[in-house]
């Protein structure tokens, strides 16, 4: 569970803003790398939060599905939604905290993590990451031979691209320590014994269909969706707040969002795929 977020709270509103980007690639890949069809794989969702991406796979079929959260709000949530699906697939849910992946060696064909990792470390520094790099050899160890582990998260570039951020430029910079760049990641991937086999960067923001409302900031559950919010202070939310309302008086706040976001330039998330 992120150290921040509460996510039992969180979850109550958390799918009316937030979507499974890029689920068709991560399927992709998984197949790709491991020569297996969906139908044939066990797939474990760490970190799956409401099910968003549980919910695509399970769509497809695999042989199983396996949800992990430490919330169990999110879990609620997951369990809910996907057993209203016409289940082919066997579908488990599980209570784990990352970076213990609670399940016995060579069991998983595919692990997929997203946009988890940064609630992995109490306080980066951006220069390590233990948590994160405990995750992947827990990872390693529960891939069965040529399993494939896919990632979506971002790297401090795509995080300081993000319009809003430079509402708030101090916790900003602070934020986007929790997010190692890529080789960074490249060197974790090899350290735990993974062979890193395609990187891609999306320059859409289809995770948070809410991405370009220039009023976002002012709306407290528009900032819910997103947990870089969580590590502002009331004082800098209200402070926030009073620039942005400034702004749109003034008539300068489109303005500010078309020379902060840098999205379609570095890309809003990163999709890693890697190997055992």
């Amino acid at each position: 569970m992120s150290n921040i977020t509460d996510y039992n709270e969180v979850c109550k509103t958390y799918d009316k803003g937030r979507r499974a980007a890029g689920a068709f690639v991560l399927k992709s890949l998984m197949e790709n790398f491991t020569g297996k069809s969906i139908h044939d794989m066990d797939i474990l969702d760490a970190g799956c939060g409401t099910g968003n991406y549980a919910s695509y796979f399970l769509d497809q079929e695999p042989r199983s599905l396996t949800l992990v959260d430490a919330s169990e709000g999110m879990l609620s949530v997951a369990r809910w939604k996907l057993q209203s699906q016409n289940l082919k697939s066997k579908l488990s849910f599980q209570t784990g905290v990352l970076p213990i992946i609670p399940f016995e060696d060579n069991s998983f064909d595919s692990v997929m993590i997203n946009m988890v990792l940064h609630h992995l470390e109490i306080n980066p520094d951006g220069k390590t990451y233990p948590n994160t790099a405990k995750t992947m050899k827990e990872v390693f160890r529960v891939l069965k031979p040529r399993g494939v582990l896919t990632v979506t998260t971002a790297t401090p570039e795509q995080v300081e691209a993000h319009w809003f951020g430079h509402l708030v430029p101090g916790p900003l910079k602070q934020y986007a320590k929790k997010f190692p760049y890529h080789k960074q990641m490249k060197d974790i991937l090899t350290e735990a014994g993974l062979t890193l086999k395609a990187a891609l960067n999306t320059l859409t923001t289809d995770y948070h269909p809410g991405h370009s409302n220039l009023e976002g900031p002012l709306q407290e559950d528009w900032r819910k969706d997103l947990s870089f919010w969580d590590t502002c202070s009331e004082t800098e939310i209200q402070d926030m707040i009073q620039r942005v309302q400034k702004m749109k008086e003034e008539g300068t706040l489109r303005d500010f969002y078309d020379t902060h976001e840098k999205t379609h330039i570095y890309g809003a998330l990163q999709i890693l795929a890697a190997q055992k």
